[in-house]
């Protein structure tokens, strides 16, 4: 278990890391859990007995993805610091420069690599944070849907992260393709927080 205290202290403070990326990832923690607490209030209720064991397989779900969010913040920063280190190779020759050009390129790479984790498995949280609407507890509908929202906001937040790290990588073809990749990604998401409005603004009456 992640030592929270001293996660916000270090995000508040000076140093560069942990950042926004590893903000986004226990942002997912957060949403994970709510779903899990949407589903302990759903578990052995009056009304819900045909979803019993949906609710079984979604709990080991919600868990899941809440240890994976823990294992994403500090992979972030390990990753950012490793961009960092990068930058401090000598570049005295030519060779040396290649190098830590080289280098720079190959850790930006993997900083990119790891919002895009974030990114996916906030998704599949909006995902299980969608079935809860329909299936979840009632009474627990706002939970259910603010795991979505708060997922929604981890993507946009994390994805920032992508797109300022590709305006200093020189492969033209990656950067394209990660391009792509974002539009693509960001209009799916929009689908399914849309769908979640929808579902709890009906439950709301709103």
């Amino acid at each position: 278990m992640k030592d929270y205290n001293m996660f916000m202290e270090d995000l508040a403070s000076p140093k560069p890391a942990p950042g926004g990326g590893s903000a986004s990832a226990f942002v997912g923690v957060i949403s994970s859990s709510l779903c899990s607490m949407v589903i302990s209030l759903t578990q052995g209720k009056k009304n819900y007995e045909a979803v019993q064991g949906e609710l079984e397989k979604l709990s080991q779900k919600a868990q899941d993805y809440a240890n994976q969010f823990e294992s994403f913040m500090e992979e972030d920063e390990n990753a950012f610091n490793a961009m960092m280190e990068a930058r401090k190779l000598p570049k005295d020759n030519d060779d040396k420069k290649k190098h830590r050009e080289n280098e720079i390129n190959r850790t930006m790479k993997v900083a990119i690599s790891v919002p895009w984790k974030i990114a996916q498995l906030c998704y599949k949280t909006m995902e299980l944070s969608r079935r809860l609407c329909q299936i979840g507890n009632k009474n627990a509908i706002t939970d259910a849907a603010a795991a979505g929202y708060l997922s929604n906001a981890a993507i946009e937040s994390v994805l920032l992260n992508v797109k300022i790290n590709l305006k200093s990588i020189k492969d033209e073809k990656f950067v394209e393709s990660e391009k792509l990749k974002l539009r693509l990604f960001m209009e799916n998401a929009k689908d399914i927080i849309s769908d979640i409005r929808k579902i709890a603004e009906k439950e709301l009456a709103i």
